[in-house]
C-alpha cells in the first residue's frame, strides 16, 4: 500500500537502491506502463516475474508458448526503457517429454529481450548445477538469488507443487554456511554476466543475524 514516491523515500532513508522488481504475470503482460511508471521514481532496470503459473508449465507446449510469451514481454519491457528477466523456481529442470523446459526457454527466446535470475537453492534443488548454466549461457543470466543448503538436497518429484518446495526450506541457510561451493559459483556468475547477487533466505528465524552473516561471507570472497 505505498505510493512509489514514499516508498523512494523509505527505501533512500535506509540507502538501499532497487536494481529490480517482481512482479506477476498479467501485470507484465497488460500493465507495462504502470512498471515504466514506477521505474521512474524507483530507479530499477529490471522487471521479473517471480514465478510460472501451473497453466504456462505442464506440459512442452505449455513451456513453447511461454518462450513465446515472454519475447513479446521482453520487447515491451524494451520498448518501455526496462529489460525483463524470468526467475526459476525448482521445476523445468529435468527432462519433460524429452526436453528440458529451462534450456528450451533460454535457447527460444531473444537474449536482447529476455534475460534470467538463477535462483542458486532451486537451481540445485531441480538437479540442476549452476556452474553448467552459467557457463552454457553467458549472458543471459543477469541477477542471482544467493543461498545456501546445510546438505545439498533435491526435491522428492519435479519441484513442481509448493508441498515439495516447504519440504527443503529446513536446509536453507545463510550463505556460507552450506555445502553449495560458492566460492566457484560466484566468479563464474560475474564471469557470465551477473550483474546483481541478492541474498534471499525463506522463513528464517533470526534474519538481521543470518543477512548480516550472508553479507559478511559475500564480502569476504575475492
Amino acid at each position: 500500500d505505498h505510493s512509489a514516491a514514499s516508498l523512494k523515500t523509505l527505501l533512500d532513508s535506509h540507502q538501499i537502491s532497487v536494481p529490480a522488481i517482481h512482479t506477476d504475470l498479467i501485470t507484465l503482460e497488460k500493465h507495462m506502463d504502470g512498471i515504466a511508471a514506477s521505474q521512474e521514481v524507483l530507479g530499477f532496470q529490471y522487471a521479473i516475474l517471480p514465478a510460472l503459473p501451473t497453466e504456462n508449465r505442464g506440459s512442452m507446449d505449455a513451456y513453447k508458448q511461454t518462450a513465446e510469451l515472454f519475447n513479446k514481454i521482453g520487447k515491451n519491457a524494451r520498448e518501455h526503457g526496462l529489460r525483463f528477466a524470468y526467475h526459476n523456481h525448482g521445476y523445468g529442470l529435468t527432462e519433460l517429454e524429452g526436453q528440458i523446459p529451462m534450456q528450451y526457454i533460454i535457447e527460444n527466446t531473444d537474449p536482447d529481450w529476455v534475460y534470467f535470475e538463477m535462483d542458486l537453492f532451486w537451481t540445485t534443488a531441480g538437479k540442476a548445477e549452476p556452474l553448467e548454466y552459467l557457463e552454457q549461457y553467458p549472458g543471459r543470466y543477469r541477477l542471482m538469488h544467493v543461498k545456501d543448503m546445510i546438505e545439498k538436497r533435491t526435491f522428492s518429484g519435479d519441484g513442481g507443487d509448493p508441498g515439495q518446495w516447504m519440504e527443503l526450506f529446513p536446509v536453507m541457510c545463510p550463505v556460507g554456511d552450506g555445502v553449495l561451493d560458492l566460492e566457484s559459483i560466484i566468479p563464474k556468475a560475474q564471469q557470465s554476466g551477473v550483474e546483481h547477487f541478492i541474498v534471499e533466505h525463506d522463513l528464517v528465524k533470526e534474519p538481521e543475524q543470518a543477512l548480516k552473516k550472508s553479507i559478511d561471507y559475500l564480502k569476504s570472497l575475492k
